[in-house]
C-alpha cells in the first residue's frame, strides 16, 4: 500500500528529522521507501511505498515509539494513495 502520512505539531523539524532519520533501519522492515519533507503551519508530509500496515502500526504503536515522538508532534494521518484508474 502506498500512504501519505500527514505528521502535525512540528514546531522543530530538527528535531523530528533526527528522529524520522535514526528509524531508517526499522522503517526499512515494513515500507519501501519513505521521502519526508516539511509543510506549512507545522505539518511534515512523508510519501511512503509499499508500507505493510499491520507491521508499520506494531512499530508506531510501541511505548517506545510514543515517548520519542511526544515532545515532537501532535498527530499523524494516514492517506491511501491509491492509484487513478486509466
Amino acid at each position: 500500500m502506498d500512504l501519505l502520512v500527514v505528521i502535525d505539531g512540528v514546531t522543530d523539524y530538527g528535531a523530528w528529522r533526527k528522529v524520522f532519520d535514526e528509524d531508517e533501519n526499522e522503517r526499512a522492515k515494513f515500507s519501501d521507501s519513505m521521502e519526508a519533507g516539511p509543510l506549512d503551519n507545522n505539518r511534515v508530509a512523508i510519501v511512503a511505498y509499499g508500507v505493510d500496515m499491520e507491521a508499520m502500526g506494531a512499530f508506531m504503536g510501541t511505548p517506545e515509539f510514543a515517548e520519542r515522538t511526544n515532545s515532537i508532534q501532535t498527530g499523524v494521518n494516514l492517506y491511501n494513495l491509491e492509484a487513478l484508474p486509466q
